[in-house]
C-alpha cells in the first residue's frame, strides 16, 4: 500500500520557502546495503511468482564387488521456496505555488530523491527482518560482540552442518549495527586484550580504515547496516552470512509516476516497485544478537 507526504498546506509551504531561500536540502540517510547483500532474482514479465528448488546432496556413493548387482537406489529430495512479489510505493505531493515560488525544479529533484530513499529504505528493513528468522544465533541479548565470538560464527558457516545445503560458501558477509562494529573494533583494539585478540597482520593502519569498509576480518567484509535498530533492552540483531542464505526477487524496475490535482492546485509524485524475499538455506547465515547501546550519554 502507498504511502503520502504532503506539503501543500499553507504553514508546510511558508516553511517550505524559507528552507529554499538557502538551498533545497534533503536529508540524510542511514546506510542501506542490505538488499544487495543477498541473491537478487528478477520475475520474467507475465509471471507473478518465482520458485527455487535446492536438491539435497545425494551421499550413497559405495564400494562395489564384482559381479554383484548395485540393488541400492537413493531418492532425489528437493527444497523448494516460492516468493510472491508484493506492490510498494509512496507518493508525495507539491503544491505549483510552491514549484512557482521555487522557480526551478530543484524542489521536484528534492522530492523524487526523497520518494527514492524512502522506497530503499523499505526494501532494506524487509531484508533485515529476514536476520530475525536464522536458526543460529551468537553471543546474545546484553553482551558485546566480540572477536571470538565471529570467529566462531564464522567457523560454524564454513562446517558442514547440513547435508541438503552443505557449508556456507564463500564469500561472507556481515551486516551489523553501528554499535556492534564498535564493539568488535573495542574487542580487537584494547591495549589490555591486543594480543591475544587480534588476528595476524590486522595493524593499526588497517583499524583506522575500518570505518571506510576497505578490510575484511577472517576474510568476511564487514557492512554497516544503518537501519537495524535497537530493541527495547538496547541490543540490536545483525547477521554474518552469504548471499545464498535468502532471495530478493523484483517484478519490475521502479516505476516513477506524476499526476496532476486540479482541484488541490498541486502535482502528485510517485514511485512504485514489486519485490519480495525469503530465506532459502537457513544453515548458510548467523544471526548477530548483541548489545548496542551507545557509549555515550
Amino acid at each position: 500500500m502507498a504511502t503520502g507526504i504532503s506539503i501543500s498546506s499553507t504553514s508546510n509551504l511558508s516553511s517550505g520557502q524559507k528552507i529554499l531561500v538557502a538551498g533545497a536540502k534533503e536529508a540524510f540517510e542511514p546506510s542501506a546495503p542490505n538488499p544487495d547483500l543477498i541473491a537478487n532474482e528478477r520475475i520474467p514479465q507475465g509471471h507473478k511468482q518465482w520458485d527455487v528448488l535446492t536438491f539435497a546432496r545425494l551421499t550413497n556413493a559405495q564400494a562395489l564387488t564384482e559381479g554383484v548387482d548395485l540393488a541400492s537406489s537413493e531418492q532425489l529430495v528437493a527444497n523448494s521456496l516460492s516468493i510472491t512479489p508484493a506492490e510498494h510505493g509512496i507518493i508525495g505531493t507539491i503544491s505549483r505555488r510552491l514549484i512557482r515560488r521555487q522557480g526551478d525544479s530543484n524542489i521536484v529533484r528534492t522530492l523524487g530523491t526523497l520518494l527514492a530513499n524512502s522506497l530503499r529504505r523499505r526494501m532494506d528493513l524487509d531484508v533485515i527482518a529476514l536476520y530475525d528468522g536464522l536458526s543460529k544465533s551468537v553471543v546474545g541479548a546484553g553482551n558485546a560482540l566480540d572477536i571470538t565470538s565471529y570467529r566462531g560464527a564464522v567457523a560454524y558457516l564454513l562446517t558442514d552442518n547440513s547435508s541438503s545445503y552443505g557449508p556456507a560458501p564463500m564469500p561472507l558477509v556481515s551486516a551489523l549495527h553501528i554499535e556492534q562494529i564498535s564493539d568488535i573494533m573495542l574487542d580487537i583494539s584494547d591495549p589490555g586484550t591486543a594480543a591475544g585478540n587480534r588476528p595476524a597482520g590486522f595493524g593499526d593502519d588497517l583499524l583506522q580504515r575500518w570505518w571506510k569498509g576497505r578490510d575484511r576480518l577472517y576474510g568476511v567484509q564487514i557492512f554497516h547496516a544503518g537501519n537495524i535498530s535497537r530493541d527495547s533492552g538496547d541490543d540490536a540483531k545483525g547477521a554474518i552470512f552469504n548471499q545464498s542464505f535468502a532471495h530478493l526477487v523484483m517484478a519490475n524496475n521502479a516505476d516513477v509516476t506524476t499526476e496532476n490535482d486540479n482541484s488541490l492546485r498541486a502535482e502528485e509524485h510517485g514511485i512504485f516497485q514489486e519485490w519480495g524475499e525469503g530465506e532459502r538455506a537457513d544453515v548458510h547465515g548467523i544471526e548477530v544478537y548483541s548489545d548496542a547501546a551507545t557509549t555515550l550519554t
